[in-house]
């Protein structure tokens, strides 16, 4: 199991992306399968949340009040530039189809994801902070996002903020919780060390949720995109731009105050890693297919830039290192 794990992880935009590709072949040629399976789409839902909350430790929010400063930064560019950047970029781009707006702008307004741990620990970041600005993203989420979609995306379609609270409570707090009691439970039984042995299952278990949520997605509306290939490019040009502002101003803020090589890891994924799980799960329920198209070539464009900084952190260490000795000497 351990082994398999290991493998859907290591391949997980590989599979994702056989995953549209077969979801949109079949829903072209069965165009009655994708709404009869829709209503899977809760459980599907559950089962991709549930599991990569246990991996987050809720008791390590109390420990973010000795780096305020750093959680602070992270903060205003998850939930002030991000989608601010997100609503100027679908102004600029996106205006003659607001259900791409919306998307990009849900892309924007969505908190870090639990991947972020893994690429910052793989990277040489600080884990811990990585935690902590996980976990107090997805907390403060849960009345932010509501209110930035009301404010940013209201003007193009209609927001249901209550519906959107309630549901975000759902899809956070619900799995959060239980992840939270689920690990405890695993670790007084089994150990850390078990435990740890472990950890790598619950990302694959989750991926499997998020390959069956994308599969019907796709499957409803194939027709729609090979009917419309030219919303494939409408929708990768704003996003392009969109991770690569979003990138590029935390690794400059990074350098130009100063910031360690460990915790301009963890800031930086933890600014670009959006939360495909989140952000899927509030496009299908509240808003319209073409939105949910936005969220599916999403996480192809996310990982580019999360693979492509990752292999670029060696060469950042190198600077960051030199920048360090030439200030101590």
């Amino acid at each position: 199991m351990l082994e398999a794990a290991k493998f859907i992880s290591r391949n997980m935009i590989k599979f994702l992306v056989l995953v549209i590709l077969i979801g949109i072949c079949i829903g072209y040629y069965f165009p009655s399968l994708g709404p009869s399976i829709q209503p899977l789409v809760p459980f599907s839902l559950f089962f991709m949340l549930y599991p990569m909350m246990i991996g987050i430790k809720i008791e390590e929010v109390g420990n973010a009040a000795r780096r305020w400063k750093l959680l602070g930064v992270s903060m205003i560019f998850n939930y002030l530039v991000s989608p601010l950047l997100g609503a100027v970029l679908a102004t600029l781009f996106l205006s003659p189809y607001p259900e791409f707006a919306v998307g990009l702008i849900l892309t924007a307004a969505v908190p870090c994801g639990g991947m972020v741990v893994a690429w910052t620990g793989m990277a040489k970041g600080n884990m811990p902070m990585a935690v902590v600005i996980t976990a107090v993203s997805l907390l403060a989420g849960i009345a932010l996002i509501p209110a930035w979609m009301t404010l940013l995306a209201g003007k193009y379609v209609a927001v249901n903020p209550l519906g959107m609270l309630k549901t975000i409570l759902i899809v956070i707090v619900i799995p959060l919780f239980l992840g939270n009691v689920t690990r405890k439970q695993l670790l007084k039984k089994w150990g850390s060390e078990k435990f740890m042995q472990l950890k790598p299952v619950f990302p694959a278990v989750s991926a499997l949720g998020m390959y069956t949520v994308f599969f019907i997605s796709m499957t409803a509306e194939a027709r729609h995109l090979i009917q419309h290939p030219e919303y494939l490019a409408i929708i990768a040009v704003p996003l392009v731009i969109f991770y690569l502002l979003l990138f590029s101003g935390s690794l400059f803020y990074a350098k130009i105050s100063g910031m360690e090589y460990p915790d301009m890891i963890a800031l930086t994924f933890g600014v670009g890693g959006k939360n495909i799980s989140i952000a899927l799960a509030l496009a299908l329920l509240f808003f319209g297919p073409l939105t949910v198209m936005i969220i599916a070539i999403k996480p192809l464009i996310q990982v580019m830039f999360m693979a492509g900084f990752y292999r670029l952190s060696p060469r950042l260490q190198k600077v960051w290192q030199f920048k360090e000795a030439f200030s101590s000497g």
